[in-house]
């Protein structure tokens, strides 16, 4: 008895630790390029602005798009606000258009969290997650870089500092 007890103990100890470690959640992650080039169609998709519009992906056709699938509650998704703004004020003039998605929450929810942590960029609605299965999503936050003809160069998951030289590589390349 006293040796199930322990084992007991010990498991949900383990558990417990692999539960609150955030190096060991999947949901919300540290910055990780997926370094081979994508190379694939980006899907279509249809979400919801924060005035209730649909927004289609093909509405922004032939320009580069940073898509960037976030939530609230997300750590690593709030780190990374400021520097996706900085981007958007340098770059918004170049052509790049960032796309921010937040996975599964309600409008209400992402109107608090934006009067907090506000967006220069566009702020879609995924509530249903549909959009976050066709990119696949796992982990958050999410990024993917789209050129103008509409594929995926680049995945990034994780929190990224979008002001850094080597993301700046990125932009610049997306940008040709």
């Amino acid at each position: 008895m006293i040796k199930k007890l322990l084992k007991s103990t010990i498991f949900f100890v383990f558990f417990f630790a692999v539960l609150i470690n955030p190096r060991w959640n999947l949901l919300a992650q540290d910055f990780q390029l997926i370094d081979k080039p994508i190379a694939k169609k980006a899907p279509g998709f249809t979400v919801k602005d924060l005035s209730g519009k649909g927004v289609s992906l093909s509405s922004f056709k032939g320009k580069p798009i940073l898509l960037n699938f976030w939530a609230t509650w997300c750590p690593y998704c709030r780190q990374e606000r400021a520097s996706l703004n900085s981007l958007y004020r340098e770059y918004n003039s170049k052509g790049l258009v960032i796309i921010s998605i937040s996975i599964g929450e309600s409008h209400k929810k992402v109107e608090k969290f934006l009067r907090n942590i506000p967006a220069s960029f566009i702020v879609l609605l995924d509530e249903d997650k549909k959009a976050a299965e066709l990119y696949d999503v796992y982990g958050l936050p999410t990024s993917f870089f789209i050129n103008r003809e509409g594929i995926i160069k680049h995945k990034f998951i994780g929190a990224k500092n979008w002001t850094e030289a080597e993301s700046r590589k990125f932009i610049e390349e997306l940008l040709k």
